[in-house]
């Protein structure tokens, strides 16, 4: 088909709003439509970590879409046995897929779904699973844009180098041992950015071609 959506299998998620995100996605001529859940009974602690998470998400890929967990999602066909290779078994693939389609830059739009009371089975998300997420969210950047991590990082060493030692420099003690430390740590942080950046874009190439 040329469309293909994922709900989750607890019940939840009503088939009317299928529809919904059909007509969005052709309205748009998008790549991919995000359920956003309405009426969804709130849970503190869960509020919190998925704000948390959110908070990383935009840090290492900017983005417009405030419910990434959300499992309900149609996506274009080929697009998404172009990316499959790419997703990892220890996350949910819906989460994974939405992070590597907007890293790809493409098209992902949202609208608004009602979600039903849970009918079976309970949530498997914990302080665990976040933290995994957390993980897999720099996996996928490092294998698409490992700059947006190793480079701020070499930056930031080389700047605090420069304010650690440019005082003692000319109080005329010389360079700091402090300061080439941190000067050099700054220096392999940005090589090993552009190493990672080349090995992510022949991984990337091989995963999408295979």
């Amino acid at each position: 088909t040329e469309y293909v959506i994922t709900i989750d299998a607890d019940g939840q998620h009503r088939l009317q709003d299928v529809t919904t995100l059909y007509r969005t996605i052709k309205k748009f001529d998008a790549d991919m439509v995000v359920g956003r859940r309405q009426f969804i009974k709130k849970n503190l602690y869960r509020e919190v970590g998925k704000v948390i998470i959110r908070m990383i998400a935009n840090i290492l890929i900017p983005m417009e879409i405030h419910d990434i967990n959300s499992g309900m999602k149609i996506y274009v066909t080929t697009l998404v046995k172009k990316y499959l290779s790419l997703c990892p078994n220890s996350m949910a693939f819906s989460d994974i897929i939405t992070l590597v389609f907007l890293n790809q830059r493409h098209l992902v739009k949202e609208c608004p779904i009602q979600v039903l009371p849970r009918e079976s089975g309970k949530s498997t998300i914990t302080t665990k699973t976040a933290m995994i997420t957390i993980l897999e969210l720099v996996h996928i950047v490092v294998l698409f844009n490992p700059g947006r991590i190793f480079l701020p990082l070499s930056f930031f060493f080389l700047l605090f180098s420069v304010i650690w030692g440019t005082p003692i420099l000319f109080s005329g003690e010389g360079v700091s041992t402090g300061t080439l430390f941190l000067f050099l740590t700054g220096l392999i942080l940005f090589f090993l950015g552009l190493i990672a950046e080349q090995l992510a874009l022949i991984r990337k190439n091989q995963a999408i071609d295979q």
